[in-house]
C-alpha cells in the first residue's frame, strides 16, 4: 500500500508540473486570452490554440470550422426549387482539434457566461446538436480573442458606447476567476509578467479603468 501511495504521489507531482509546463507555453501565446472565458481551462485553451497555430495567419473561419470537423455538409437536390439534404459531419478533418473543441463547447454549455449557457439549452430544446452549435461559436470567440489580444466581453459590454465604469466593474468581479486559474496551476507570475500578452492587457485595463487588478 505505501508504494501505491508513492507512485500516486509521484504522479500526481509529474501531472502538475506538465500542467505548468502547458500554462508557460500558452501564457506566450493570444491563446492565453481563452482563459478568459468562463468554463474554459488553461489545457482545453492550450489544445486548442496549438492546433490553430497562428491565428494571424489562419484562413477564413469557415474553412477552420470545415477543419475542426464540426459543421455539417450541406447538398442541394432538385435544382433552385429542391431541397437542402444535411448530411453527418466530414471523416476527413483535424481529430485532435474536434476533441477539443467539442469539449470547450460543452464546458462553455454547462458552465460558462450566462448568455452562453442560455444559448446552449435553447439550441437543445430545438434538438439542435447543441455541443457542435456551441463548438462554433467557441472557434469564433476564440479567433476574435486571439487576433485582438482582448479577454472575454458580454454582448451588452461591447458596444463603444458602454460606460466606462460598466466595464471596469465587469473586469473587477471577473478578475478573481481569471487570477484564480493561472494560480492554481502555479503560473501567475509568469503568464501576468509585463512583457507576456495578459500582463500587457492586465496593465492597460488598470491605467484605462483606474482600477487595480491585484495578484
Amino acid at each position: 500500500m505505501q508504494q501505491q501511495v508513492k507512485l500516486f504521489v509521484c504522479l500526481q507531482e509529474n501531472i502538475h508540473q506538465l500542467e505548468k509546463e502547458i500554462a508557460e507555453h500558452l501564457a506566450q501565446t493570444p491563446g492565453a486570452f481563452l482563459t478568459s472565458i468562463r468554463g474554459i481551462g488553461i489545457v482545453l485553451a492550450a489544445g486548442v490554440c496549438a492546433e490553430i497555430g497562428d491565428p494571424a495567419k489562419q484562413k477564413s473561419l469557415n474553412q477552420l470550422v470545415s477543419y475542426a470537423g464540426i459543421v455539417p455538409r450541406i447538398k442541394p437536390t432538385g435544382g433552385v426549387q429542391g431541397k437542402t439534404q444535411v448530411r453527418k459531419m466530414a471523416k476527413r478533418c483535424n481529430r485532435i482539434l474536434k476533441d477539443y473543441v467539442v469539449r470547450s463547447g460543452y464546458h462553455i454549455g454547462i458552465n460558462g457566461p450566462e448568455e452562453l449557457k442560455l444559448d446552449y439549452k435553447r439550441r437543445g430544446a430545438q434538438r439542435q446538436h447543441a455541443d457542435f452549435g456551441m463548438s462554433r461559436r467557441y472557434l469564433r470567440m476564440a479567433m476574435c480573442l486571439m487576433r485582438t489580444s482582448q479577454t472575454y466581453l458580454p454582448k451588452s459590454l461591447r458596444d463603444i458606447r458602454t460606460p466606462k465604469k460598466e466595464r471596469a466593474h465587469y473586469y473587477l468581479l471577473t478578475w478573481p476567476t481569471l487570477r484564480k486559474k493561472w494560480k492554481r496551476i502555479g503560473a501567475l507570475e509568469f503568464a501576468f509578467d509585463k512583457n507576456m500578452p495578459l500582463g500587457q492587457w492586465r496593465n492597460i485595463v488598470q491605467d484605462l479603468y483606474g482600477i487595480e487588478l491585484g495578484l
